[in-house]
């Protein structure tokens, strides 16, 4: 369900944007997976796509991982694959991170033993009409070394991908790096360089996390400067070429893990830290960053609701003007079962949306362990949820659920609904359709959906 802090409705200070309910959607989980699976570790939505690891699952062996693919059919997401590696052995754990963009998938598979223990691997699987999803290459770390982790995180670009390998030590034991293969005119792929940031040094565990969009990569360096973190951005010029960072060096506090968790859409990014201690003992923190002329401009932000331990910030995920903030602590009615924060734009920057929480979880189910969001599409996992883990999704995350403000039923949101909200204001008992968010009363916060709504069903 969604918790609106403010109400079904919440006027956004200086953006006359209503906040609407979204709706939860069907989403059914695969009946192949194995007794605890971790369904839920890692999500990615892309269009009509979504993918969501399982790394424990039992594919070719026990906890190959499995990554289990939906297909948005009739407003729901439908169980369209359940793919395993070609090579897939015991504990390699595909499905640790997995992303999707157009009809491609990425899957880490952390502790692969291809160059040694748990040095780890990738695996890339293209859609055919025809086919389906299948296996179309495993890539290795060139000069991998074991327990390297290089899988940890993946992420996806038009013509590219980055794969994180936090243990890497090519600065010192576990200072970590990012990887980048580039897609060929023949749908291989070619290594081209590996990301070390500037002044690197053991311990840092750079690609702990890893976000792309277009031209840029952004990692997370969270246990760099005794656990303050640090995040480092590239751009592609020609080359990769590292533009800009971040750190906690002199302002946060060790094991903050400033940067455990980032994201980047456009000429925005986030990052999280997740067990900062400034609203409370582990409460979390959330920094955003927005492009300016000459760098990037930055904000921290208090959990909406500061709760001890919820760990505010350990995932995220950024569409737009919309970022999901996973706390997978966070408490709903005194259980800790994990919460997530729909933060939106704003005339002055980001502020609360509300929450999405889930429904039927246990303590420590860690809902909000991964969040995926595209558009109006949002996933949440809940990797120990028993017995297999949990996904859970809504739709209509920006513009709420259905078509709210489609008052006459037309199929579209114009100048006739807004006469008759108009029209209808004051109280209004139900059944009132110019009553948008159903609370009595006809009023601003009607008229606001309507407007958020236009021309948009």
């Amino acid at each position: 369900m969604l918790r609106i802090t403010t109400g079904i409705t919440a006027l956004l200070i200086g953006s006359g944007v209503a906040a609407a309910e979204p709706c939860e959607v069907e989403l059914p989980l695969s009946g192949e997976a194995t007794l605890d699976a971790m369904i839920g570790t890692a999500v990615s939505i892309d269009g009509d796509w979504a993918v969501v690891g399982a790394p424990l699952d039992t594919g070719n062996a026990w906890a190959s991982g499995v990554i289990y693919v939906y297909e948005w059919i009739d407003a729901g997401w439908a169980l369209h694959s359940r793919l395993v590696a070609d090579d897939g052995d015991i504990g390699d754990m595909m499905g640790v991170s997995v992303d999707v963009l157009g009809d491609q998938i990425i899957a880490g598979a952390w502790f692969d033993n291809d160059a040694g223990s748990n040095s780890g691997a990738a695996y890339v699987f293209d859609y055919d009409s025809s086919l389906g999803w299948t296996q179309s290459a495993k890539l290795v770390m060139p000069g991998a070394a074991p327990e390297d982790a290089f899988g940890r995180t993946v992420a996806l670009g038009a013509d590219f991908c980055a794969i994180g390998a936090p243990l890497d030590d090519d600065q010192g034991p576990t200072s970590g790096s990012v990887c980048v293969f580039n897609r060929t005119g023949t749908g291989g792929w070619t290594f081209e360089t590996k990301l070390l940031h500037p002044g690197g040094a053991a311990g840092d565990q750079l690609g702990l996390s890893l976000a792309v969009d277009g031209d840029r990569i952004l990692s997370g360096a969270p246990w760099s400067n005794d656990g303050r973190g640090e995040i480092h951005l590239w751009e592609r010029f020609g080359t990769w070429t590292h533009t800009w960072y971040m750190t906690m060096e002199s302002v946060g506090a060790p094991s903050d893990y400033f940067g455990f968790s980032v994201a980047i859409d456009g000429d925005r990014m986030a990052a999280g830290t997740y067990r900062d201690d400034s609203y409370g003992e582990d409460a979390g923190s959330l920094w955003t960053m927005v492009r300016v002329f000459d760098g990037w401009a930055y904000t921290k932000h208090p959990p909406p609701t500061p709760q001890v331990g919820a760990c505010f910030g350990v995932s995220l995920a950024l569409s737009g003007e919309r970022l999901l903030v996973g706390s997978y602590y966070g408490e709903v009615n005194g259980v800790s079962t994990g919460t997530v924060d729909v933060m939106g734009v704003t005339g002055t920057g980001w502020a609360s949306m509300g929450s999405l929480v889930g429904t039927g979880l246990v303590a420590e189910a860690e809902f909000g362990w991964a969040v995926g969001l595209d558009g109006e599409r949002a996933l949440v996992g809940a990797p120990y949820q028993p017995s297999v883990g949990d996904l859970q999704a809504w739709d209509g995350i920006a513009t709420g659920c259905g078509c709210p403000g489609d008052v006459d039923g037309d199929g579209s949101v114009g100048v006739n609904d807004l006469l008759a909200v108009l029209e209808s204001w004051g109280d209004c008992p139900a059944p009132c359709d110019p009553d948008v968010d159903d609370n009595g009363v006809v009023n601003v916060d009607d008229v606001l959906l309507v407007i958020a709504g236009w021309n948009n069903c």
